[in-house]
């Protein structure tokens, strides 16, 4: 969808409130962190955008890192606008990750491995835990992965395609955190990329999209379903901002 990569980026330039671009930004990094445990409300979120601070909520406790990581998540979307056209490689996914964990507690913790992949084993879940792979075989699977899915030409169009591609980022899981936040600006990236409506997987559906993950392998239909159903959400997004038929985006 070239069309709305280049009014996002205006509306963004322009500084516009209220916007197509505003409530991107601010859905996105509210839902994608809120996912994985991060405590900030979505009005809260929307203060960081709006003036670089927040507010707590009745005494409570706001973690640095939260804050950090909402407002970075702001900085990798503008990346991410800026590179749409850019080809997936590690080199790619780490500036993603450089700019998510930037001046966090965990960019100085060498075990977190900031801007590269993990050098500590790590899993997904806890009590059923999903194997992803070894630190030492990370870099050239996520390498090959990367070259298949640029030689494939399905660079998102084929939502089941996205799916896949997602779905095989995330078993990799190739950084010590950050994994499910990289993926899913990828996953915006690259439907972009290739002309077809993004999407925001929302705390809503999180039950959903992580069935989705789970069972992929035998029921791919679960994520590709869940993924459906946001790209229909941001399509309703993107009809309430522009809904004369001279404004449409394609």
């Amino acid at each position: 969808m070239k069309n709305l990569v280049a009014e996002l980026k205006n509306e963004r330039d322009k500084q516009l409130s209220g916007s197509l671009y505003y409530w991107t930004q601010i859905l996105f990094s509210y839902n994608s962190n809120h996912m994985e445990g991060t405590q900030l409300t979505e009005d809260q979120t929307q203060q960081i955008f709006d003036t670089g601070t927040v507010f707590a909520n009745d005494g409570q406790a706001i973690k640095v890192d939260d804050v950090l990581e909402t407002a970075n998540h702001f900085r990798a979307f503008d990346y991410l606008l800026d590179t749409v056209e850019v080809p997936v490689t590690s080199a790619y996914v780490f500036e993603l990750h450089r700019i998510l964990k930037r001046a966090t507690s965990q960019e100085n913790d060498a075990k977190y491995h900031v801007g590269g992949f993990k050098i500590v084993p790590n899993q997904i879940g806890f009590l059923d835990a999903t194997e992803t792979t070894s630190p030492a075989d990370t870099p050239q699977v996520i390498a090959d992965l990367f070259s298949e899915w640029e030689a494939s030409g399905q660079t998102g169009r084929d939502l089941s395609a996205i799916a896949k591609f997602h779905w095989q980022f995330e078993r990799i899981h190739p950084f010590s955190d950050g994994n499910g936040r990289i993926g899913r600006l990828l996953i915006f990236k690259e439907l972009c990329r290739s002309g077809a409506v993004p999407l925001i997987i929302r705390e809503d559906t999180k039950p959903y999209y992580l069935r989705g993950l789970k069972t992929f392998k035998t029921i791919p239909g679960y994520l590709i379903d869940t993924l459906g159903h946001e790209q229909d959400n941001y399509q309703g997004m993107i009809a309430r901002f522009f809904p004369e038929p001279n404004h449409e985006l394609d």
